[in-house]
């Protein structure tokens, strides 16, 4: 999944994701039924069924909740989205663990739901070509209303089984709304489909043709990842760079959040913004930039954001008083 999910375009990841959730929805059904009838005397093929019907829920979940969190953890920044992703990657390890558990309709239809409405967040807007509060609100409408119908052929196959669990379902299917409703009210959510493919701090930029060219300071060895020091003479000028990922035939806008950190209230302060809008379908990401003049010295951070204060992605750096320019190079993006 790593590979083929991050290499594939979104659209046919979409029909991975499709592909799972109808093999997950026929599994649970037909293991429901089988179960609603396990008193009446069975043929080998039958057995041999409920067996494949469990591991083949199993698998698509799996596949769903993998692709999720591949997806999911791509989008976020791990010092926002944490939550979040902790509680993806403890329901994608629960399925793993607790597979014994799988016969019992509760884990299987609320396990379902959770996958259901995880791809019902990543799906719509690349169906709308957009994001938003309400689009958000159309993912969790969809994942209710497609679950309801979804509880409503169980209920038709095997009643009697279904009311037994109905109320715990309902009451863990309400848990997942409110959490996910909640992470997304503060942010936790990752934008998706958006991903920041790319981005840094340079002392100039132009435009040449279809290239940016930037101006850097010497390139630092691949094994440092810590934030990169920036080198400005008083009234110097420093420039944001970053390139946004967004499918094709997507459109938004972003902003570009310039922050320092002020030692005396141990607070990030706000120190200006810009907002530009972006479309999809390059591969490399929509590119987009943004100035600051004499920046004073310590830590700054460029916070990528959507209209909503999503965090797509985050540039942090320091800055050094300079007597002059260091030496630079030129980058082309």
């Amino acid at each position: 999944d790593l590979v083929t999910f991050t290499l594939l375009d979104v659209s046919y990841v979409n029909l991975f994701f499709i592909a799972y959730l109808a093999i997950a929805a026929t599994c649970t059904f037909g293991s429901h039924i089988l179960f609603a009838r396990r008193h009446e005397e069975q043929q080998n093929w039958m057995r041999w069924l409920a067996v494949l019907f469990t591991l083949g829920g199993q698998y698509a979940i799996g596949g769903i909740l993998s692709g999720c969190l591949i997806f999911y953890t791509k989008s976020a920044v791990l010092a926002v989205s944490w939550p979040f992703l902790i509680l993806l990657a403890l329901v994608f390890i629960g399925n793993e663990y607790f597979r014994k558990y799988r016969e019992h309709l509760i884990f299987q239809t609320v396990l379902f739901f959770f996958a259901l409405y995880a791809y019902a967040i990543f799906a719509l807007p690349i169906y709308i070509g957009s994001i938003g509060p309400l689009v958000f609100a159309g993912s969790t409408i969809a994942a209710i209303v497609l679950f309801g119908g979804f509880l409503y052929l169980l209920y038709r196959t095997g009643a009697a089984r279904l009311s037994e669990s109905i109320k715990p379902i309902l009451a863990s299917a309400a848990i997942i709304v409110v959490a996910l409703v909640a992470s997304y009210a503060t942010g936790v959510v990752p934008p998706l489909p958006l991903a920041l493919k790319e981005g840094g701090i340079y002392h100039g930029l132009t435009r040449q043709g279809g290239d940016y060219v930037l101006k850097a300071e010497a390139e630092r060895p691949w094994w440092n990842i810590l934030p990169q020091t920036v080198h400005v003479p008083p009234g110097g000028t420093i420039y944001a760079y970053g390139a946004v990922f967004a499918p094709i035939r997507f459109s938004t806008s972003v902003v570009h959040h310039w922050q320092r950190y002020d030692e005396r209230s141990g607070k990030w302060v706000e120190e200006g913004h810009v907002a530009f809008p972006i479309s999809g379908g390059r591969a490399e990401g929509y590119r987009g930039y943004s100035i600051k003049e004499n920046p004073e010295p310590g830590k700054w951070r460029v916070s990528v954001e959507t209209l909503q204060g999503q965090t797509i992605g985050r540039i942090s750096f320091a800055v050094e008083r300079a007597s002059t320019l260091p030496p630079l190079h030129d980058e082309v993006r």
